[in-house]
């Protein structure tokens, strides 16, 4: 098959070599007739009439072939036979001449012909052998029985011709191996490089779009705004940014499961995708259960006129919500915009904050509704003035809590961490979502001292537990920046007196640390003090590779929407490509979002070292699970003795991968 390959890769090259290389030797092959002239006179014009019409039949027959569209194979085969031809024609003629020692001389030429039918034309070895072999027999022959010279000379002559003979077809067979060879080497690097180009563009793809709902991702739609502002000054157009938050989603998902979830947001994805196209918009998924959207607009009209048709289209889809609380029984979104200005910077991130503003707006005033943000009107932020105070007060009005979720290792089967997560309540004791109050939290500098009062409460916690467990917080990039940082964490778990290592903080790749000095040199400064770093919701930020190459963290929490996508071959893939990427840096693997055994099976045969999710256990007080442990002495040690075999099955396969 391979060699059919190279043939027909050849075939249009051959063909050009074969025309042109026809009519240099045709017209050589009669030009020689000079040389019969002088060296054999007297059959001089008898062979010079044979050289003439053998050369312009052939070549005639060539263009005929050439001009038709001939086969390759045929035109070797009429090639050939015109070298045969060519060599015996003129050779029936020639050794009637009485210069016979002349002849002698001048029959050295003939090895043109056999040369002519290994190395020049590129025959198939098989018709090079007939070809060339015919030749050197019929020279030899005729050496042997015409030529009328001594017996030495002959079989000089005939010696040489044979040694010619097998020289040239043995170079004949290795040029033809070496075609082969750069042909299969030069195939193998085109399928390399074309893998790598797909997986290059995989990548790049995974890169910059929701494995969840496909749509772009963050990082994406900051390139996408950075094109848009290089075009923004020199048009009529302004710029608009439009957050969608759906409403109530926790809920929904208590209700109805995480799997309900993820299937209201690919239909909230495909619905908005249809949208932002009518209007020449951009959507993507800016995390959890928030959308953002990029477009150019006219004026606050036109932006409106977008946003209010994103709150309708959720609405026609008519997705049914079994627990809003507020007399509406579907799925709405809330909305906050903002739209570029010539007074201000033309940065995202501004633009970001401004539709945030508008958006807890849109969250306070009833939800299902859109809010421009209005620089000129106080009033428009109301709401985060509200969630403000809220922030300041909820330590001191015992509105803060934490709730825990555990971390099993996927070796010996056993709880061996807890992720803490903050929780808020609102002054008439409703449930405030992170997604709502964690951004205002950061954009007012509150997230700080909440901050500080989650690290404490739980390594108090965990100090109190009968574990050696570690317990993980996750900390923003406001926090890293705060003066003191490093030294008020040390001081906490040295005053609880819980070693450093306990206690891991977890920065995700929403931030992007390497433009935040003051960040980075924190994570050094908290490394330095034992303190456990680890990297969350790798994959889906701005982190990337370069994170790993530049910090050393303990842990790499893998983003639950990589397991989630494992449904299909390709996602089984990119999570094991991703796991293997992480074993071979050195760094601890923890994957996020199990939902089933089967996905817990996954993981441990992509041997992940640490799991996390509702299959696990679900946020709950660190007390309950210490009840729960204390609950079932008796069923301990077979579990700890089934774990303890499963490790050493696991080290054993490691091994053996190892060796072999």
């Amino acid at each position: 098959m391979l060699l059919a390959m190279l043939h027909e890769k050849e075939a249009s090259g051959n063909r050009r070599v074969i025309r042109w290389g026809m009519w240099a030797a045709v017209l050589s092959y009669i030009a020689y007739g000079f040389l019969d002239y002088f060296l054999l006179p007297d059959t001089a014009m008898s062979s010079i009439l044979t050289r003439t019409l053998v050369g312009v039949s052939f070549l005639t027959m060539i263009e005929i072939c050439i001009r038709t569209g001939a086969s390759q194979q045929l035109l070797h085969l009429v090639s050939a036979t015109a070298i045969v031809t060519g060599g015996v024609a003129w050779l029936l003629v020639a050794v009637h001449s009485v210069h016979q020692v002349a002849l002698s001389y001048f029959m050295v030429f003939g090895i043109t012909f056999i040369l002519g039918s290994n190395l020049f034309f590129n025959f198939r070895f098989l018709l090079s052998f007939i070809a060339s072999a015919t030749i050197t027999v019929t020279f030899c022959v005729a050496i042997m029985q015409y030529l009328q010279i001594g017996l030495p000379g002959r079989i000089a002559l005939t010696v040489f011709f044979v040694n010619s003979l097998v020289l040239s077809l043995y170079l004949s067979w290795r040029l033809g191996l070496e075609r082969y060879h750069t042909f299969v080497h030069s195939l193998q690097a085109k399928i390399q490089e074309k893998v790598a180009i797909e997986n290059g563009q995989k990548l790049h793809e995974i890169a910059n779009t929701d494995p969840l709902t496909g749509l772009r991702n963050r990082r994406a739609i900051a390139r996408e705004f950075m094109e848009m502002r290089k075009s923004w000054a020199s048009g009529e157009q302004q710029i608009g940014v439009i957050l969608a938050d759906v409403d109530y989603f926790k809920r929904f998902n208590d209700r109805l499961g995480h799997q309900a979830g993820d299937d209201c947001l690919v239909q909230l994805a495909e619905a908005f995708s249809k949208t932002a196209d009518r209007f020449g918009a951009l959507a993507g998924r800016h995390g959890g259960e928030e959308f953002i959207f990029l477009c150019k607009v006219r004026d606050e009209e036109h932006l409106a006129e977008i946003s209010e048709e994103l709150c309708d289209v959720v609405k026609r889809l008519g997705i049914e919500h079994p627990d809003r609380g507020d007399g509406l029984h579907v799925i709405t979104i809330s909305v906050g915009a903002s739209i570029s200005r010539a007074e201000t910077s033309l940065e995202l991130s501004a633009l970001l904050q401004e539709a945030d503003r508008a958006l807890y707006s849109s969250k306070f005033i009833g939800r299902a509704t859109f809010t421009i943000f209005d620089p000129d009107n106080n009033d428009s932020d109301f709401s985060t003035q509200n969630l403000s105070v809220l922030l300041k007060e909820a330590q001191a009005r015992d509105l803060v809590s934490t709730v825990y979720q555990p971390i099993k290792d996927m070796e010996t089967g056993e709880i061996t961490g807890f992720e803490t997560l903050m929780r808020l309540c609102d002054f008439d004791g409703s449930v405030i979502s992170p997604n709502v109050f964690i951004p205002e939290a950061e954009r007012t500098g509150a997230i700080v001292e909440l901050g500080y009062w989650v690290i404490e409460r739980a390594v108090r916690d965990i100090s109190a537990l009968k574990s050696d467990g570690v317990i993980s917080v996750n900390v923003s990039g406001i926090q890293l920046k705060a003066p003191g940082f490093p030294l008020r964490v040390a001081e906490i778990i040295a005053r609880e007196g819980l070693p450093a290592r306990r206690l891991a903080l977890e920065i995700t790749e929403g931030i992007d640390i390497f433009l935040e000095s003051q960040a980075l040199k924190s994570v050094e400064e908290l490394r330095s003090f034992g303190v456990q770093i680890w990297l969350d919701d790798f994959g889906t930020g701005f982190a990337g590779l370069a994170w790993l190459r530049e910090i050393e963290f303990d842990l790499v929490k893998i983003d639950k929407g990589f397991l989630q996508d494992c449904q299909s071959e390709n996602g089984v893939l990119m999570l094991q490509d991703m796991v293997k990427l992480l074993h071979n840096r050195g760094v601890h693997v923890l994957v996020e979002g199990v939902e089933s055994e089967e996905q817990l099976q996954l993981l441990e045969r992509l041997e992940v070292n640490l799991a996390q999710g509702f299959w696990i256990g679900r946020p709950s007080p660190l007390e309950s699970y210490e009840k729960a442990a204390a609950a079932e002495p008796a069923t301990k040690k077979p579990v700890q003795a089934r774990a303890k075999s499963k490790a050493r099955a696991a080290a054993q396969r490691r091994a053996a991968a190892k060796v072999g």
